[in-house]
């Protein structure tokens, strides 16, 4: 079974989806995952509009992948779990109306915490030793385990501003899982820790096979072209537990041009 793993999206999956949906046919992919956050970005959180039009792009995107009997699995990221727990934070989506709508699509996604894809388990930021797998983390969350999704979402480890040794599965930081690695969970793929670019032999541990492929960061400039990308816009594919690169067309002045479109800029960004 080939399947093709994409880091976080923070708003961007009009533009990353349809570079991935190319590879998916390329490589005749049977499966999809996704690694969470599909929601918020630098200074976004008036630009209504983008947050609704990527929540539903995503809900399309996923209802084609599987019209095609391509089996699509989204993970849960932390930035989601806001909208899930009914809580919004700093860098939620500030329209009410919309925070709600976004709220009510994301659950429609079948989200879940974790995934097992051969020997490598699957989450948003992953598991150290503090942390145990739930047979619940591989189940579709619903409005009946919102209460447990908010339990994960408190427990935020003192390298992401928490007061935790290490943070859940939703908020861990590359630091915390090479402090802390799992012995029960010691091949882990993981997005949430931005990355420049994906290394498969991993350099955070010597002891844990921790792969990292959170690469599609835009962070704000204050003068033209006003975004850059912090990343190289890789993903990863795995097929019978060998691990492959894929590169994608991310750092382009095409893609920063999409940005733009999209993006609140300039002036009204700062």
């Amino acid at each position: 079974m080939k399947t093709l793993l994409i880091g976080d999206l923070h708003l961007t999956a009009q533009i990353v989806l349809p570079m991935v949906e190319k590879k998916i046919l390329a490589e005749k992919c049977d499966q999809v995952i996704f690694l969470g956050d599909y929601t918020d970005a630098y200074y976004q959180t008036e630009n209504t509009a983008l947050y609704l039009d990527e929540v539903n792009y995503l809900f399309a995107f996923k209802e084609k992948l599987e019209a095609q009997s391509i089996k699509v699995i989204m993970l849960l990221g932390n930035h989601d779990a806001s909208y899930l727990t009914n809580k919004p934070v700093h860098y939620s989506l500030r329209d009410v109306a919309g925070f709600k709508q976004v709220r009510e699509k994301l659950l429609k996604l079948d989200l879940q915490i974790a995934y097992e894809l051969g020997d490598f388990l699957v989450s948003h930021a992953g598991y150290t030793v503090d942390y145990e797998l739930k047979d619940w983390h591989f189940e579709k969350i619903t409005e009946n385990s919102i209460e447990h999704v908010e339990w994960l979402n408190k427990h935020v480890g003192i390298s992401r501003g928490g007061n935790y040794i290490s943070g859940s599965p939703i908020w861990a930081d590359a630091k915390e899982l090479s402090r802390h690695p799992n012995e029960k969970h010691l091949k882990q793929i993981i997005g949430h820790t931005p990355q420049h670019r994906i290394q498969l032999k991993n350099l955070i541990s010597s002891k844990a096979e921790l792969i990292f492929i959170d690469t599609f960061t835009v962070t704000p400039l204050e003068k033209p072209p006003y975004f850059k990308q912090y990343g190289t816009g890789e993903i990863l594919l795995h097929e019978d537990d060998h691990l492959q690169v894929v590169k994608l067309d991310w750092r382009t002045k095409e893609t920063i041009k999409k940005i733009n479109e999209k993006f609140v800029r300039g002036e009204d960004m700062i």
